[in-house]
Parts: C-alpha cells; structure tokens; sequence
C-alpha cells in the first residue's frame, strides 16, 4: 500500500504544480486590457473537422490528472486502503508515525484547498466535499493526537478552521451549510460524513466518486441504520442522528419512513407500525481509533 500512497501523491503534486506555475514562481498575470481584443485572422482558430471531437466542458474532464477532483479521491484513497480498517475505523496512531503517509495526508487537504469545483457536475461537487470532510477531520485527529474524543478538542467542530476550494471554514460550516444545502437536498450524507467517532457511521474504506455516488451512499445508510436500528414489540431505537437531523428526511418521507426502507421487511413494517415509539440512543464520541 505504500507505493500506492506514494504513486497518488505524485500524481496529485503534479496537479498542485500545474496549478501553481513553475517552481521558479511563475509569472505574474499580465493585467486585464481596458477593452476587450479585437480578433485579427491569424487569431481565429482552425476550422474543425467533422470527424474531431468537440471540446470538453468542465463537468466532462476525463479522470485522472486532468480531473482535479478524481486526483484528490485517488489520493484520498490510498490513504485510506492502508489506514482505514474493515469495522469503519482508522489507524490515526500509525498514519502519524508514518512520515510519508503524513506527507500525502498533507498534499490531500492542500489540494482541497486549492481545488475549484464551482463548474463541477452535483455528484463531482457532492463526492468532493464528502471527501473534503473526512480527510480534514482525519488530519484534524492525526494533528491533535494522541485523544479520547473530538469532543475534548477545542473547536474541533465549530472554531477551528479549514481550507475548503479557497474558502476558510470550520468542519460545522463544511458539513451544515454546504453538504447539507438544497444544492444537494441528499438526507444520506448523513452516513457518509464520519467525525472520528465510535458513534459515527463507518468511514468508507474508499473514496466516493461521482460516477459511483448513489450506490455508496445507498451502501452507506442501509449498513448505518441496520447496524444501529434496535426493534422490539413496544419502540424503536436509533442513533441520536435521527433526532438531531430528523427535518432532512422529510423530503424523503420522514424518519420513520426512511429508516424502514433500510431495513428487512419484518423490522421495517414494525417500524412503520406507528403504535411503536421512536427513542434514540446516547451518542458515543469517544474516538474511533484502531
């Protein structure tokens, strides 16, 4: 895994030096001309043959280098092949020790940073910025280390703050008022953000990619809520993000609604059996360290 990590983390500098200019600092940007150009003949360009392929846009960049977002979930990725584990927790302990993990760890959050993705297609923005939350929060815990829970790190949430496509935010910003706005209007998000914690779902041993969105986030909320869901003859029990997000799945039907979808049919008609009350479960944050 380690020449995997090390393989992503070329290719994602290549991509921060192609962004930045050459080593040398590159050169200033010429300034805007007080009218705009007027094109001579030998401006315009060559007719195109019929048989050449049109231009690509922005939201059709193939994957790969030329794919800022593809590059950051490759990168990502690799981390997480080595360091996250099978019962959705994370070696933050080892990633620390490893000084070439660390690097590529740093290249991750830098290119998040420095990335784009307003001309993105929805499930390229939505892949990223799933991607952007856990990585930053991993960094976070790795740079804090060694602790019991985010919760005893000041600010872990709501103060400290992250560079996020040119824009700094705290991870409550990331999560609350950009993951969560009706650009997306996704309830799932909720089982694929993970903020280090046993309580938390499961940090997805892979990275989400826009051409595989739906079904990871599919993958993502049915094991949540069937690792979770407690049904007995008189209520239901959940996780306590039920009760602190219960207007996001509104759109979807409701609480009650969405979590019998996930489930088996036995459970899932007791759950819409409306004589059952819902409880919740206390949260545990007491770090999902391995």
């Amino acid at each position: 895994m380690r020449a995997m990590i090390r393989r992503a983390s070329i290719a994602l500098a290549a991509l921060v030096f192609s962004a930045c200019g050459s080593s040398d600092g590159g050169h200033a940007a010429a300034p805007a001309p007080s009218e705009p150009p007027v094109s001579s003949p030998s401006d315009e360009p060559a007719p195109r043959s019929p048989d050449e392929p049109a231009p690509r846009s922005p939201d059709e960049l193939a994957p790969g280098a030329s794919d800022p977002g593809r590059a950051i979930a490759d990168a990502w990725g690799a981390i997480l092949a080595d360091y996250a584990t099978e019962d959705g927790g994370f070696r933050y302990a080892a990633l620390r020790d490893d000084r070439e993990a660390r690097a590529a760890l740093d290249a991750v959050t830098q290119q998040i940073g420095a990335s784009d993705p307003s001309r993105w297609s929805r499930d390229a923005r939505l892949a990223f910025f799933l991607n952007a939350y856990n990585a930053l929060t991993v960094k976070a815990v790795v740079d804090a280390w060694p602790i019991e829970s985010v919760m005893r790190v000041d600010g872990f949430f709501d103060a400290a703050t992250h560079e996020v496509a040119g824009e700094a935010m705290t991870l409550n910003h990331l999560e609350n008022t950009i993951i969560r706005a009706d650009e997306f209007a996704e309830p799932r998000i909720h089982f694929a953000v993970n903020c280090a914690s046993a309580g938390c779902p499961w940090l997805r041993p892979t990275p989400y990619v826009a051409e595989a969105l739906d079904d990871q986030l599919a993958e993502q909320a049915q094991g949540f809520v069937r690792r979770t869901t407690r049904v007995t003859d008189r209520r239901v029990e959940l996780s306590a993000i039920f009760d602190w997000y219960a207007a996001d799945f509104a759109r979807v039907g409701g609480v009650r609604a969405f979590v019998a979808s996930q489930l088996p049919e036995a459970d899932a008609a007791r759950v819409r059996d409306e004589a059952r009350t819902i409880s919740h479960v206390d949260y545990d944050w007491s770090v999902n360290a391995r």
